[in-house]
């Protein structure tokens, strides 16, 4: 029988037949393993048989209701479908334990649980509702507040509902933080830019050149205000 890693990847690559008999074949032998079901759940969305998909991934989370992976995966089943509250309330409940435990217990799981509220938060902010995203964001860096990306989102989603301010604040104190961080620069310039404040962006993507002279973005940047300016 093959492991549950190993029939991932058939379903990656698209083996549908095969990972479908190991799969029933898993579950004749550990019917209550909710690892099997999420695979399934997984192969279905892949075949497009949402109805079927759903069923699986909730009994994936019956019988293991921490089961982020399948927390996640039903989410964004349920998101396309226009299911958006009942996507938040699964996966609210998948991970709840984490918040109810000491933060910082086991850093390893901290970070598991701030990786899925950053694909939450992402999957929020692909559907523009930004509330929802930055409450994500904030859970994601509660977990992990080392993870500059989702600062960066976060600070991307104050600026789509307008709060303009605090999004370069919040870009300005993470650049002061990680001073080597080009990414950071680029965002803040790109904010800037937005207010068009052209002076203040060009600065930032200058910044990044000093420290990376061929860095394509500051470099498409600064180019594209060049032609603006003739």
């Amino acid at each position: 029988m093959m492991l549950p890693q190993q029939i991932h990847q058939q379903i990656l690559t698209r083996n549908f037949s095969e990972a479908e008999k190991q799969i029933l074949e898993a579950l004749q032998t550990e019917p209550d393993n909710a690892d099997f079901y999420y695979l399934r759940g997984v192969l279905r969305s892949y075949q497009g048989k949402l109805t079927l998909s759903i069923e699986d991934l909730k009994k994936a989370l019956f019988y293991d209701p921490k089961h982020t992976d399948a927390a996640v995966c039903l989410s964004v089943i349920l998101n396309d479908i226009g299911r958006y509250d009942e996507a938040k309330i699964i996966f609210e409940q998948a991970n709840q334990s984490v918040f109810i435990k000491q933060l910082g217990e086991d850093e390893q799981i901290d970070r598991r649980f701030a990786v899925k509220h950053f694909e939450m938060g992402d999957m929020y902010f692909r559907y523009r509702r930004y509330d929802e995203a930055i409450e994500e964001y904030n859970k994601a860096i509660v977990l992990d507040p080392t993870a500059i990306p989702v600062h960066i989102r976060r600070a991307k989603a104050f600026a789509k509902k307008g709060f303009l301010t605090r999004a370069i604040q919040e870009l300005q104190q993470l650049k002061i933080q990680n001073p080597r961080e080009l990414t950071i620069r680029i965002q803040l310039g790109l904010l800037h830019y937005s207010q068009a404040n052209v002076l203040d962006a060009e600065l930032e993507w200058e910044s990044v050149l000093e420290e990376e002279p061929l860095h394509r973005e500051a470099m498409s940047y600064l180019e594209l205000i060049k032609n603006k300016q003739k």
